[in-house]
């Protein structure tokens, strides 16, 4: 359903009407559109324009247990509002900085279905803004508090504090390059700039051109459970580490800031393999928690590390560790063949770089045994190699 077709906003307020409660009630924990006799069955007693809303609000809040457990249940949203929405780790992690701060009030700009508008209202006076008029309802809603219908750009307000999220993606696709988030971050920072603090909430991977940071900001890049979620742009007085990056796991609260660097290179593999948190990459921060542990890069600009010794201490909370235990050449036949004799079933293939077709490599690799194993094809240099390995449990 269009969000911005004329009818949209009512038939959506219509849903939260008590007499659209046994509808919502009988479609929840769609997981698939509905039969076409279901639809047919609805539309007998609710407007066409409500039961296309219904059955949206029940498969999008199917797809939002993931991200937000039990809350998704009442959680007013579409399937594309509940992706790009913050998870409520990561929004509260963002909200406390603010809170920290000293905000009493904060701007939402581009709020959306209002993911992290729900956590910023817990710590200050929070409105919300967003074009879209269906989005700005479903963030009232889920937020309890006051949401305008308007252009980011045109009429931000005027809180001391804000917070944006540009749309990172248009017609389906992700957009790559700050220039084109909806609105691009050139249009809306320099309005930010103005106030005491600010947060831009970018896609993990886009890289900020050297006049979209000022020296005083702060970077950080935020996992969620080993998955890389967020960049964010912090500016004024939430720049608590001005001029550097940070790297935060959401789901521990754990942080680590520096200057961006590169650990010291000691090429091949040793006995343990460890994969680096990907904010912890991303932020270019591997040399501090490398040195930490006493491990190398197992070759320059590879991401990956490696020791003789498991990782221990505080650091290790950083790295996934695995054993190796046999290295190969990267050829699938003498791999196969090799997993063959452990009875290896299931293998799952890690890689970087393009080094091998990890989805290409577990089809051919998978054995009909029972043990599962994971193998790393890696280009260590101009030499390609396969590493079997055991994870290394915490």
């Amino acid at each position: 359903m269009d969000a911005r077709a004329p009818d949209a906003l009512a038939a959506w307020r219509a849903l939260a009407e008590p007499g659209c409660g046994a509808m919502l009630a009988d479609l929840a924990g769609l997981e698939s559109a509905p039969a076409p006799a279901v639809i047919e069955r609805l539309r007998r007693t609710h407007a066409a324009p409500v039961v296309a809303a219904a059955v949206e609000l029940s498969l999008a809040r199917t797809r939002a247990r993931a991200r937000f457990g039990e809350r998704a249940g009442t959680l007013w949203c579409d399937r594309p509002g509940a992706e790009m929405a913050s998870a409520p780790e990561v929004a509260r992690l963002k909200a406390e900085r603010f809170r920290a701060a000293g905000a009493e009030a904060i701007d939402d700009l581009c709020c959306g279905i209002g993911g992290d508008l729900m956590a910023l209202a817990t710590v200050a006076q929070a409105t919300g803004i967003d074009l879209d008029p269906v989005r700005a309802w479903m963030a009232g809603m889920n937020a309890g508090t006051a949401v305008r219908c308007a252009d980011a750009v045109a009429a931000p307000g005027d809180a001391p504090f804000a917070h944006a999220d540009p749309a990172r993606r248009a017609g389906g696709a992700r957009l790559a390059r700050t220039e084109d988030l909806l609105p691009p971050l050139g249009a809306i920072v320099p309005g930010l700039r103005s106030r005491r603090g600010a947060a831009v909430k970018l896609g993990p991977g886009m890289d900020l051109a050297p006049t979209e940071r000022a020296p005083a900001d702060e970077v950080e890049f935020i996992s969620h459970r080993g998955t890389l979620v967020q960049q964010v742009l912090w500016t004024g007085a939430l720049a608590t580490a001005q001029g550097m990056n940070t790297a935060t796991q959401a789901h521990a609260g754990r942080s680590i800031t520096g200057a961006p660097g590169m650990p010291e290179a000691r090429p091949g593999m040793q006995r343990f393999l460890l994969v680096p948190d990907p904010a912890l990459e991303r932020a270019r921060l591997l040399a501090p928690v490398a040195d930490a542990l006493g491990a190398a890069e197992a070759a320059p600009g590879l991401g990956i590390l490696t020791d003789e010794r498991p990782p221990a201490g505080p650091m290790a909370a950083w790295t996934e560790a695995f054993e190796v235990v046999e290295e190969l050449p990267a050829r699938e036949r003498t791999l196969a063949a090799w997993l063959a004799a452990q009875g290896a079933g299931i293998v799952t293939v890690r890689t970087r770089g393009g080094a091998c077709d990890p989805d290409a490599w577990q089809r051919a690799l998978r054995g009909p045994g029972s043990d599962p194993w994971t193998v790393f094809v890696l280009r260590l240099g101009s030499d390609r190699r396969a590493y079997a390995v055991r994870r290394v449990e915490a």
